[in-house]
């Protein structure tokens, strides 16, 4: 579980954490398991057992001290060919080698159980720890060793594990293989340290966050914050103010209140939309659910301090929450994708719950709308309006490889307004997105893998 969940938090960066990915990673852990399990079928004799299984049991150690150093040398390649090799391959080289051992083992461990008790009983034993061992490996990984101390230190941690108890459990002591252990921990410190110019690098819930900086052509000072190598914050260190197009437009459409009003950000980011509802003369509530976020907006881009961060899921924050809002940001990209429990439309429902009779509501969505690569979008636009939503997709960039779209909403009818963008309505797609079925993250995939392979094309020399 330990090598399942590190590798597909290091196929992130490259390739992003949609279904595809997951799929991937699940798949290429069965099949590794699956073909583990028959060759360690035929190693089981009698001869020798616990020496066969001290030598699997120290590749599958030396495999995933080495894991982290496959990511960072030959993940970069994969990333120039479709997703679905890519992916495929990626999850071959990082997971399939050391499951194969693990999975070898298996029948080697109930082989040696079975001398002391009958077959059936060795087996049960066996698979019981086995999955045990699974479930405590889960929850150390998610809760407490991937987002404290990263993804390289989790494996090494795994790996070394795993040698101590094998030579300690079996009795056998090779100094050929604790020096072999002992070399690859000891490559993967010092080949995966990070750029000297990355401000910080964390591990995180929803994948690898980076904050760096770095000029523009004409000497400006960026710093950045990104997701899975895809910027989410770009922020000038002179004015602290944010330079995307799509920031620039949201503060262009949303007017300074005479009177203090309350408004909720769903997604934090840097916090530089929330800075700036601050600066329009509204309460800003923002709810993010990775606190090491929370801590970069703070420590990085000079969140404001009159805002009130929660950290919370942001559909779970809004089914306990009291509150109405004048307006409601949703910015809760993770990377390229968008979750969809937080705009189905029964999320969508109970959001009226919270708005105040004139509220508004702002949408951050890719700039895809037109074509197959558009039907994200229209379901999104359906799913609005069968909620009695009415809506407006804005934008000031006719590039949508470039773009952001903003989507306005509201309950009320809404007013024309110069950057409202004409597109082709599609009567045929009335598919809508629902809890029951979830169905944004699949009519989004050619638009989210369009936007990560466009964005890792233009600053993959520059991370």
């Amino acid at each position: 579980m330990a090598t399942e969940l590190c590798g597909a938090k290091l196929l992130a960066p490259f390739f992003g954490s949609s279904l595809q990915v997951w799929a991937s990673v699940l798949g290429i852990t069965l099949f590794a398991l699956a073909v583990g399990y028959f060759y360690g079928g035929t190693l089981s004799n009698k001869l020798n057992a616990e020496n066969k299984l001290f030598y699997v049991l120290t590749g599958a150690s030396a495999l995933t001290v080495l894991t982290p150093l496959i990511a960072n040398y030959l993940l970069p390649y994969l990333s120039l060919f479709p997703l679905a090799i890519s992916v495929i391959c990626g999850s071959l080289l990082l997971i399939f080698p050391t499951l194969f051992f693990l999975g070898t083992s298996s029948p080697l461990f109930v082989l040696l159980q079975s001398k002391t008790v009958n077959a059936g009983k060795a087996g049960g034993t066996v698979y019981a720890m086995s999955t045990f061992g699974g479930i405590i490996a889960t929850f150390l990984c998610g809760f407490f060793l991937i987002p404290n101390f990263g993804l390289t230190f989790t494996l090494l941690f795994f790996g070394i594990l795993l040698f101590i108890s094998s030579t300690l459990l079996l009795k056998v002591f090779k100094i050929n293989s604790i020096l072999l252990v002992l070399i690859l921990v000891i490559a993967s410190l010092s080949f995966t340290k990070e750029n000297s110019n990355r401000l910080n690098v964390q591990d995180g819930i929803l994948g690898k966050l980076e904050v760096y900086e770095e000029k523009t052509d004409s000497g400006v000072l960026l710093r950045k914050f990104s997701i899975n190598r895809i910027v989410q914050t770009e922020m000038n260190l002179i004015t602290k103010k944010s330079v995307s197009e799509y920031l620039n437009l949201l503060d262009t459409l949303i007017r300074k209140e005479a009177n203090s009003k309350k408004a909720l950000v769903l997604g934090l980011g840097g916090g530089l939309t929330s800075n700036m509802l601050v600066e329009k003369n509204y309460k800003v509530d923002a709810v993010e659910f990775d606190e090491r976020i929370i801590e970069v907006a703070k420590k990085y881009f000079f969140l404001d301090k009159n805002v009130e961060v929660f950290c919370d899921d942001a559909r779970f924050f809004l089914n306990k929450s009291k509150k109405k809002y004048d307006l409601i940001l949703v910015d809760v990209f993770k990377a390229e994708e968008q979750p969809n429990h937080v705009l189905t439309k029964e999320s969508l429902m109970h959001l009226k719950n919270n708005l105040t009779d004139s509220a508004i509501i702002y949408i951050n969505w890719h700039g895809y709308i037109d074509g197959e690569i558009g039907l994200g979008t229209h379901v999104l636009l359906n799913t609005l309006q069968i909620s009695g939503f009415k809506t407006q997709v804005m934008s000031n960039n006719l590039n949508p490889d470039a773009r952001n779209l903003i989507i306005k909403t509201s309950l009320n009818q809404l007013n024309k307004n110069r950057f409202e963008i004409n597109y082709s309505s599609n009567s045929s797609n009335k598919k809508i997105n629902t809890d029951d079925l979830p169905l944004l993250e699949f009519y989004n995939r050619q638009a989210n893998l369009t936007w990560r392979k466009n964005y890792l094309k233009y600053y993959n020399s520059k991370l």
